[in-house]
């Protein structure tokens, strides 16, 4: 057992985990805080998630969660200085623009035309608007996760913040006074607030005794599609509202990403075993066809990979059912960019909360 004893250890340095620390540490800057990474910073889910930021939401808890996380993230990278990515326009097409204008968080789009959108499409030449769609303009941005989370862990270390990367915590017990952290080699580290940021391996954690019975979750596949057309400098994000589904100009790679829906469910968090299925394949086609009036660009290559969802596809923060401070986020489902930092900043109010169950400061 080591002997320090840390005011707050952080287990998961995704773009949740990581989001929590740059909290803590921000507000509490003279606590003791440590991060257990059980591979390295953003080995889940944050590795290949494109970080997109669009102003929709389901409901208003996506809209609390959207709107502090798009200021976490404007305090951290202001004016779009994001380390890859920038802040752009976004063009909706959608055959229900009345269902796009409910769901939007921050007071609506302005209507546009096709030729406009058209006008800045040069590297999808075949791109096509059918006359019943409506197009919506608003604001978006990208910036790959992963450069996020190298960013934030580094900024946290200068700040004095530990990081152990390849440590993985294999038990979370109750002391007599303190939260005790057990690895695989069987070392303990003591703290007072302990923050769970569980992703796609959960399930095969033992970790996964310490949630509560609600919300499920389960494991699901995410496919995007990289496709050899070169997007230019000043091409917008399109949005496929009526299929979910996204076309990102990743100009620094040089192809455009075509993110949408897989239907896979229940896979495991190995990503050797992950591939693009012929289902996933036919799904995309059919969705790009519609907006292509002759060829649709050829596939260059893929990212696959999964992320963990709760049964209502909203994520969370809440305490463990098993030891005093502890606090359990997850449930990402793709979107813990976009939601991460607002459940992270619920987790790091809860601990340091007086209520009842919460271990206080000292």
């Amino acid at each position: 057992m080591t002997n320090e004893t840390y005011d707050l250890a952080i287990i998961g340095a995704g773009v949740m985990g990581l989001s929590a620390a740059f909290i803590a540490a921000s507000n509490r800057p003279r606590d003791r805080l440590v991060i257990f990474e059980r591979d390295v910073v953003g080995a889940g889910a944050s590795r290949f998630a494109p970080g997109i930021q669009i102003n929709i939401c389901r409901n208003e808890r996506e809209r609390q969660l959207i709107n502090y996380s798009s200021k976490f993230w404007q305090g951290i990278y202001p004016h779009g200085l994001w380390p890859v990515g920038r802040d752009c326009d976004v063009f909706w097409l959608t055959r229900n623009p009345k269902a796009l204008a409910r769901l939007s968080s921050v007071g609506g789009t302005t209507p546009s035309t096709s030729s406009a959108l058209k006008q800045r499409l040069s590297s999808l030449p075949h791109f096509f608007v059918p006359s019943d769609t409506a197009v919506e303009l608003d604001r978006g941005s990208y910036s790959p996760v992963d450069r996020i989370v190298k960013d934030l862990a580094q900024r946290l270390k200068a700040a004095g913040v530990s990081l152990y990367e390849r440590t993985s915590i294999k038990g979370i017990r109750q002391g007599p006074s303190n939260i005790l952290l057990q690895t695989l080699d069987n070392r303990e580290h003591l703290a007072r607030r302990a923050v769970l940021a569980i992703g796609p391996w959960l399930p095969d954690s033992p970790l996964v005794a310490h949630l509560t019975d609600t919300p499920r979750m389960r494991v699901k596949k995410v496919v995007a599609l990289h496709l050899a057309a070169r997007p230019t400098a000043k091409c917008p994000m399109i949005g496929l509202f009526d299929d979910y589904a996204f076309l990102i100009p990743m100009i620094e790679e040089g192809y455009w990403l075509f993110s949408f829906t897989s239907q896979e469910w229940d896979v495991r968090a190995d990503c050797d075993e992950l591939h693009v299925s012929s289902d996933d394949l036919a799904r995309a086609t059919a969705i790009l066809a519609k907006w292509f009036s002759c060829d649709v660009p050829a596939v260059a290559s893929a990212r696959v990979f999964c992320d963990c969802y709760s049964d209502d596809g909203l994520p969370f923060s809440r305490p463990a059912n098993t030891v005093a401070g502890l606090q359990i986020m997850g449930g990402g489902a793709g979107n813990g960019f976009r939601f991460g930092p607002g459940c992270a900043e619920e987790a790091i109010r809860s601990l340091y909360s007086p209520y009842p169950g919460v271990l206080t400061t000292t």
